[in-house]
């Protein structure tokens, strides 16, 4: 599955702006200086996403999800591998020993509150720049392979997934993870008008 290309430049503008939006209040609320940036951009569909995630984070798996209604339906993740999960909150609560395995419940709710503001701050540039109306779910901590992830969403055999790589730079430590945004197709093709619009027509 691919991007057209204006469409690709479209929707990583978009995502770009959502999270430079997420650093900044990150970095409000924190102690540590947070940079994030999207290194790439593109459309997979739900079986293919699971062979990327096993392929690139292993099978142990640490994800924010939170779904939304309204304008459109789906869900979005935030997914690391649990290390990776494990040394961003280690950086976030001052902590230097990074877990190899699993989150506590007070490591859980710290990537929860991050997953929280990153997603909060994706979706609602979408909503804001694309005159959608989205109401979320409260954000929920998942642990698990690619599978139990992906399967998790319940998402429709033709759904289709916008998938953002994310690079966390936390005091010179680079964290890569990466945001998943599950659409069906009705709604996948409800953004590509809207984003149509939004480009004046170049699309």
């Amino acid at each position: 599955m691919t991007l057209e290309k204006d469409l690709h430049d479209a929707l990583t503008e978009l995502i770009g702006l959502g999270i430079g939006k997420a650093a900044d209040v990150l970095n409000s609320m924190l102690d540590s200086h947070i940079i994030l940036s999207i290194p790439s951009v593109r459309l997979v569909a739900a079986d293919e996403l699971i062979l990327i995630l096993s392929r690139d984070a292993g099978r142990n798996l640490s994800a924010v999800q939170m779904r939304y209604t309204g304008s459109m339906q789906g869900a979005v993740e935030l997914i690391f591998s649990s290390g990776e999960a494990g040394k961003l909150v280690d950086c976030i609560i001052g902590e230097e020993t990074v877990m190899e395995e699993g989150l506590d419940s007070i490591r859980a709710g710290t990537l929860c509150e991050v997953g929280n503001i990153v997603i909060n701050a994706l979706m609602g540039t979408l909503s804001n720049v694309l005159s959608l109306d989205f109401t979320y779910t409260v954000p929920a901590f998942i642990e698990g392979d690619a599978v139990r992830l992906v399967a998790d969403v319940g998402v429709p055999e033709n759904s289709v997934v916008l998938l953002a790589e994310t690079e966390f730079l936390v005091e010179s430590k680079s964290i890569r993870g990466s945001i998943a945004v599950f659409f069906s197709m009705a709604s996948f093709r409800l953004l590509e008008e809207k984003v149509h619009r939004y480009s004046g027509g170049a699309l």
